[in-house]
């Protein structure tokens, strides 16, 4: 373990599991995904949307614990083509489908958000925890 963990690891309760603290850096990667990207300007311009999923997952795996990071933005909830300069639309929640795998101690948690249509909602959620020997 790296100093600065083992610094950081003294501030959370001692009986945390390491299951749990992946669970626990899970979640904050989401809501931080999800608040920090939610409002960009986005139009069906597939280049532009291929850059910015590389560009969200690039800048979400400099944060702590995060082993893989996978963003897709469904460019066909995105309205129609530009027919002007101030034609776009704002990056929301129903655009994002992402997936995250956090590795913490001995534990993998990974996490999801996805627009779930019968919810009328961008769901986060845990899809598995596993945890090594």
């Amino acid at each position: 373990m790296k100093e600065v963990e083992i610094i950081a690891r003294k501030y959370f309760d001692q009986s945390l599991t390491d299951r749990e603290r992946a669970i626990f850096e899970g979640g904050i990667a989401l809501g931080a995904l999800y608040h920090q990207f939610i409002g960009i300007p986005i139009c069906k311009d597939r280049k532009l949307i291929s850059n910015l999923e590389r560009a969200i997952e690039e800048v979400m795996k400099l944060q702590p614990y995060r082993e893989s990071v996978n963003v897709k933005i469904n460019i066909e909830k995105i309205k129609g083509e530009k027919k002007h300069p101030y034609d776009y639309e704002l990056l929301k929640g129903k655009h994002l489908d992402a997936k995250i795998i956090i590795k913490y101690g001995k534990a993998k948690a990974t996490v999801a958000m996805k627009y779930i249509d019968e919810l009328d909602y961008t769901l986060m959620y845990v899809e598995r925890v596993e945890e090594s020997v």
